[in-house]
């Protein structure tokens, strides 16, 4: 990735953003196919922690109590607001039930604002052990930080559901390989080109071979979820690479400037993906499945952008339904 919060990262966010659209399309309609959407599934929540723990990696570190608070006042705003007020929203006779099933099952509601929530106080945490440490500083970064890992996969073990711990123990190999390129940029910097194309190359002959010999999406075992997380490291190397080496212009531009709005049309755009779907059934290889998926994807961005243009010009519902404090600041990535 780019050394600093650079066109090529929210170039980043715009073609991860791009990729959901896609694959909700497609799922919300029931066009999955076995190697597309496989494809797609794999990439696109991976690529989007890896991305948002990347510019944690960047950021401020948690260097006291004070600092820690205000981090995570800031995150809880961005990601916390909009989760609740979205199942006030959309329950609104019933939201208090449907606020406490939610919190224990996250895929009825926007589960990504929480989970991506958890994994930040994750990492400040250790961040803040860290600087309050005397010695070892590092060392115990990373005791309370695999402290925290321990607990949340106990959680799994034990069948616990508050907070879904299976996302947040999922997503978070994701996160930290991101957090720690983050971390260690310059380094990353000082690979050679060509070893980066060399491994292009590798992930995306990797990636299309297990998409096409195996079933990504069936993680039965922990060797069958290993093979999935193995995929989407894949897929996401693939489609850093191929952005951060896309040369600026009107396309790259474009993508930053769709990565500047990609909480607003994570929350929004998926409720218009079956507009035009009248109850049939379309098979996605088919000129009349392909024109389908394409109208139902125009639709659905064009509704999905009117809203946001309405909605981003009255504050108090920029803030309830997107967490955002100042529009201005926020437009601008």
């Amino acid at each position: 990735m780019a050394n600093t919060r650079s066109q090529t990262v929210d170039a980043l966010k715009g073609m991860a953003i791009l990729i959901v659209m896609v694959g909700h399309v497609l799922t919300w309609n029931h066009m999955e196919d076995g190697y597309l959407y496989d494809g797609i599934k794999v990439i696109q929540m991976p690529l989007f922690i890896m991305i948002s723990g990347y510019l944690c990696g960047i950021g401020r570190r948690a260097q006291s109590v004070t600092q820690y608070g205000k981090i995570l006042k800031k995150r809880g705003i961005a990601y916390l607001v909009p989760f609740f007020f979205w199942i006030i929203l959309l329950h609104p006779l019933d939201p208090l039930s449907n606020i406490i099933d939610t919190l224990f099952c996250l895929d009825k509601g926007l589960w990504f604002l929480m989970t991506l929530f958890l994994l930040n106080v994750m990492i400040y945490t250790a961040q803040l052990a860290e600087a309050m440490a005397a010695r070892y500083k590092r060392q115990v970064f990373w005791l309370v930080y695999l402290g925290l890992t321990g607990f949340v996969v106990l959680q799994t073990l034990l069948g616990w559901e508050f907070l879904s711990p299976g996302l947040t123990r999922l997503y978070l190999p994701f996160y930290l390989a991101g957090y720690l390129s983050g971390e260690h940029r310059e380094v990353c910097a000082k690979i050679g080109e060509t070893w980066k194309a060399l491994a292009c190359v590798l992930a995306a002959g990797g990636l299309l071979y297990l998409v096409i010999v195996c079933d990504l999406l069936d993680v039965g075992s922990l060797m069958l979820l290993g093979r999935q997380i193995l995929a989407s490291f894949l897929g996401c190397y693939v489609v850093i690479y191929l952005v951060a080496l896309w040369r600026d212009g009107k396309g790259k531009r474009f993508l930053a400037w769709l990565g500047g709005y990609t909480l607003e049309i994570y929350v929004l755009h998926f409720h218009f993906a079956t507009l035009l779907n009248q109850g049939k059934a379309y098979t996605l290889y088919s000129l009349e499945g392909l024109l389908f998926a394409l109208a139902s994807f125009v639709v659905m961005s064009g509704i999905t952008a009117a809203i946001i243009v309405v909605t981003k010009k009255i504050p108090l519902l920029d803030f309830l339904l997107y967490g955002k404090l100042c529009q201005k600041k926020e437009i601008g990535g």
